[in-house]
């Protein structure tokens, strides 16, 4: 049975690390720089242990325990068979899934709470901005301020809910090693910058930069939703509250930005835009 100590132990062998009560690495078959499974300590679990994986489901969860059996933090199987959970086990593991999404919300609020903070500090965003340069684009809806990573200067894109409420910061630095960082421990998924009061017409994309240069050349309202895999989900979203308005998808041209308009236009009938300016229903 694994013990607190052995989370540390857990976290060192797979390139993961400590949160709070519990370790995060890489799931298996995912990225090395990838944290979407946690590890916890769960008395009266299998094994002791609660594991989640963010990015699977049990199949990832199980796949995860055998690789701790085979490197030597869980017990060798030996005669194990398929077997039902006990009502024991079954109530152990509601409440060391419910700690850890009550935790989880503490410092998701924690987080957001600190973004909104820098937001307030922070000034409207100048035109000389070396990025806004870069991209030939205004400084409309961005700031300027610092970020959680020391950067005294950068351009901050506040990330809203549909109730206008910013749960999150994505720092913009040009010249850093990696330009754009989201803030630490804060939620992304449904959240979107937005610039624009949309009538008839909304336009979505990923980047900041994509749905600025639309919206400088179209006058078009826009929603940038940051990434691939966030861009359906916001389509969604947006398209359940306001099912009046005609959503275009503004595509980044490569496998996961068309993968990702394919999945929005499927959910809420929007039409897609490909690089170029051709537009198809």
């Amino acid at each position: 049975m694994i013990v607190a100590a052995d989370l540390r132990a857990i976290a060192a062998h797979y390139g993961g690390n400590l949160s709070g009560k519990e370790c995060l690495i890489p799931t298996p078959g995912h990225s090395r720089r990838d944290r979407g499974t946690a590890i916890r300590l769960a008395h009266g679990a299998p094994d002791g242990v609660l594991v989640a994986c963010y990015n699977g489901g049990r199949d990832e969860a199980l796949a995860v325990k055998d690789m701790l059996r085979r490197d030597g933090f869980l017990p060798a199987r030996g005669d194990y068979r398929p077997r039902q959970l006990t009502p024991a086990e079954r109530l152990a593991i509601r409440r060391a899934e419910a700690e850890r999404e009550k935790e989880k919300a503490e410092a998701r609020a924690k987080a957001a709470e600190n973004a909104r903070q820098r937001l307030a500090g922070a000034r409207p965003a100048e035109t000389g901005h070396p990025y806004l340069v870069r991209k030939r684009i205004a400084p409309e809806g961005l700031w300027q301020g610092r970020d959680a990573f020391g950067a005294i200067d950068a351009l901050l894109v506040p990330m809203r809910d549909l109730d206008g409420l910013v749960w999150n910061l994505q720092s913009i630095v040009a010249g850093r090693a990696k330009e754009k960082l989201y803030q630490p421990g804060c939620r992304t998924k449904g959240l979107f910058w937005a610039v624009g009061e949309p009538v008839d017409r909304l336009v979505i994309g990923e980047g900041v930069g994509t749905v600025a240069a639309v919206r400088r050349a179209t006058g078009l309202p826009v929603v940038a939703a940051m990434t691939a895999g966030n861009l359906p989900t916001v389509a969604e979203t947006i398209h359940a509250k306001r099912p009046d308005l005609t959503l275009i998808i503004a595509a980044d041209d490569d496998k996961a930005g068309h993968e990702a308009a394919r999945l929005a236009s499927q959910r809420t009938g929007a039409l897609i835009a490909l690089p170029g300016g051709i537009w198809n229903g």
